[in-house]
């Protein structure tokens, strides 16, 4: 019965969440035309390479000449222009073209349409400055973001703090959760070190906050009399806090966690702390059921997990009586129990392991805490000139001394191991693994030893059987890449491509994927625009006086706005692939050339990546 009520439970809560489902969500009125709209921004706008991004709310859509009042959630991207100056709960005008989000085009491509569904984001829209006008204030109620208003207040006393661009975007994170302008090879390097977890708001912050609050409350209240007055206190400031951070999933979760404690303590009610755990879970995803489908929520629950069950164990088997060398250790086993407990989550979704985390970690976070308090005095004292300009200084130094601390590891010969195949199968063994080996420390028993010897044994059986059948295993990748030209092949364990033809950014977002779905694949530079594999024959044509094509050449690539006289196909029926480095003129003729010879052509730009199996 329980379980039945439960599913139930489910099942509503996931449609009340998923907002589509309701009959006056904005997209059931837009078309393919310019539309009329007002929106409301519900977060700061954030600054990018090419304009700005704005998260909004859509209010009203003219549809039938008619003002409709409608709800739901979307992104307005704006070209770049000064002159623009939009605040949290600003109404804005808009006349614009609404853009459904497209399905990824190459295989296995991170699925941005999913994640911003999963947000309750089905529809954004790309427009000029020119197409926005901001609303007087008083046409409209502005409506009550006193969260986003105070975040929104931080992040500009900040930026006009005369902090560096660095330790802006840093502290602009670690205080309130705005992340939006950290560069991206801060994050990349963050991440590589194993602290990425520092730079958004998380359980930690509001640990630190709920530690700030009890020390203020033991100096005037020693004796703990006014239980029920730091209960509220305590209860309030971290509501405040969630509000402010965006409703982070592991600031939710912490605050959740160190609500219920304070509540039952409070009231003298004893509860289990991995109960309060599950408690919290529950609740939020009650409220958010795809939350069980985000990265964040997995790895901050589970990293908890991990420090409430194994941390005490590890505690206990080493006596440390020197105050400093304990915090070291103590330190040390945190990170590890951690990271054992999210090791398979982080494997499965980033395929990389930061082998000196413990190393940067315990440098980091403790810098990391006092930056934290360094950005929140210089909001404090924005007013007084002496004591932010020397609270500024000290900042960007200790933001300094963070980056290059992270900067020490960052490097995939020493630092990281990158690329690392790791699918479901090997997350399956390697959770296995780790309970096997949690019970064995705690149980002590043979055949403990002897499962996780056999899960071992299966797993390894599992990897050389996949290897071998990659090995036998041939095929040839056009991506589609905007205004590139890139292909691959595969041969077994080796991938052949011309590396250098992208971007680093534009090869970890695109062609990363791919790799890291098969073991041990090295890569071969090579510009070679003629590949014979087998029975097949694959040519790439970037220019257009080409003087001779094989009759046998069974494939082939059109780049660059190349011309090819088509009716020499008529007889050999090549597929005719075309990629995105052509433009839309060029797509249209190749379309109208191919339908009078009667050739197939495959467009990438609409089509996606072509995947051709040569075995």
């Amino acid at each position: 019965m329980v379980n039945c009520v439960l599913f139930l439970f489910a099942h509503v809560s996931f449609y009340l969440y998923n907002e589509k489902n309701y009959t006056n969500h904005f997209t059931h009125f837009i078309d393919s035309k310019s539309q009329k709209c007002i929106l409301q921004i519900t977060d700061i706008p954030s600054h990018t390479n090419d304009g700005l991004k704005i998260n909004a709310d859509v209010a009203f859509v003219e549809s039938d000449s008619k003002w409709l009042n409608v709800k739901g959630k979307t992104i307005i991207y704006i070209k770049k222009d000064d002159s623009l100056n939009f605040e949290v709960g600003n109404f804005l005008y808009i006349n614009t073209k609404w853009s459904y989000l497209n399905d990824p085009k190459n295989p296995y491509e991170f699925d941005y349409k999913t994640y911003l569904e999963r947000k309750n984001i089905f529809a954004i829209t790309y427009t000029n400055a020119s197409a926005v006008s901001k609303l007087h204030p008083l046409t409209f109620s502005s409506g009550l973001f006193i969260g986003e208003n105070i975040k929104a207040t931080i992040v500009n006393t900040l930026r006009n703090s005369s902090l560096t661009e660095e330790a802006f975007s840093i502290c602009s994170a670690l205080l309130v959760g705005y992340d939006d302008e950290i560069d991206k090879n801060i994050l990349s390097s963050f991440s590589h070190s194993g602290t990425l977890h520092i730079l958004s708001v998380s359980g930690m912050h509001t640990g630190v906050i709920y530690g700030i609050i009890l020390f203020l409350f033991s100096l005037f209240d020693k004796h703990d009399k006014r239980k029920k007055l730091k209960c509220i206190v305590l209860v309030s400031i971290l509501v405040a806090f969630t509000i402010i951070t965006g409703f982070s999933p592991s600031v939710l979760r912490a605050s959740l966690m160190l609500s219920l404690i304070i509540i039952g303590k409070t009231f003298q009610k004893q509860s289990n702390s991995y109960n309060t755990l599950l408690v919290s879970a529950f609740i939020l995803l009650l409220v958010n059921p795809l939350l069980i489908l985000d990265v964040g929520f997995l790895l901050s629950y589970f990293a908890v997990f991990g420090i409430m069950y194994l941390y005490p164990i590890l505690s206990n088997t080493i006596y440390i009586e020197n105050k400093l060398l304990k915090w070291f250790w103590d330190s040390t086993i945190i990170s590890v129990s951690a990271t054992i407990f999210t090791l398979p989550i982080s494997l499965y979704f980033f395929h990389q392991f930061p082998t000196w985390f413990i190393f940067s970690n315990l440098i980091i976070i403790p810098i990391s805490i006092v930056i934290m308090f360094c950005a929140l005095l210089i909001v404090a004292f924005s007013k007084v000139v002496v004591i932010k300009s020397l609270l500024v200084k000290l900042t960007n130094t200790l933001v300094w001394l963070i980056i290059s601390t992270s900067n020490l590891t960052d490097n995939p010969n020493y630092g990281y191991i990158d690329y690392i195949c790791f699918n479901k199968i090997d997350f399956l063994f390697l959770t296995i693994c780790i309970i096997l080996l949690l019970l064995y420390i705690k149980h002590k028993r043979f055949k403990l030893v002897v499962a996780f010897m056999l899960n071992l044994l299966l797993w390894t059986s599992f990897t050389i059987y996949e290897n071998a059948k990659q090995i036998k295993q041939s095929e040839l990748i056009v991506f589609n890449i905007k205004q590139k030209t890139f292909y691959a092949l595969r041969k077994g364990n080796l991938l052949y491509c011309n590396k250098t033809s992208l971007t680093t950014n534009e090869f970890e977002r695109i062609v990363k994927p791919y790799i890291v779905n098969y073991r041990n694949l090295k890569i071969i530079n090579t510009s070679n625009n003629y590949i014979a594999s087998n029975s097949t024959r694959f040519l790439n044509i970037t220019q257009s006086d080409v003087s001779s094509i094989p009759s046998t050449t069974n494939y082939i690539l059109i780049s660059n706005n190349s011309t090819v006289k088509m009716n020499t196909f008529e007889k050999s029926k090549p597929l005719i692939i075309a990629d995105y480095s052509n433009n839309y003129k060029t797509l249209i003729k190749l379309k109208n050339l191919c339908k009078i010879h009667h050739l197939t052509l495959h467009n990438t730009k609409e089509e996606g990546a072509l995947v051709l199996n040569l075995n």
